[in-house]
């Protein structure tokens, strides 16, 4: 398994779960992100119709500020993109609590924090406020 470094997830088309830290600071790291994707717009996805509106696109960094506001199908349709898409945008998923916590409550789909296990970052973490 391989975990990306926190620069190196700013750089490449990898997705990524972003937890902690208030929504204005999830979304303040996301919205670093596009610059450093030449020719990527940013796009805010809040709902399941949002959601699915980006799932053709290719050229965009998603940001989804909380995931567990979308029902579990979603969240299994989000992870066919992820899984079956070779080109497709970066997401980036935002998340109130930690990843465990959130399963356990059943707010997050296990095969979705599956799919992000390599690209997870703590918001309130040292090497994120960077």
């Amino acid at each position: 398994m391989t975990t990306y470094a926190l620069d190196a997830l700013r750089k490449n088309r990898a997705s990524m779960l972003l937890f902690g830290g208030s929504e204005a600071e999830r979304r303040a790291f996301a919205s670093s992100v596009p610059p450093e994707l030449e020719g990527a717009s940013f796009v805010e996805a809040r709902d399941v119709a949002s959601l699915e509106k980006t799932f053709g696109q290719t050229k965009a960094v998603v940001y989804v500020p909380d995931v567990s506001a979308l029902p579990a199908v979603s969240q299994r349709a989000l992870v066919r993109v992820l899984r079956e898409k070779e080109e497709r945008a970066k997401y980036i998923i935002g998340l109130q609590t930690g990843p465990d916590t959130a399963v356990e409550k059943g707010t997050l789909t296990e095969d979705l924090r599956f799919w992000l296990r390599q690209a997870t970052v703590d918001v309130k973490s040292k090497a994120a406020r960077r």
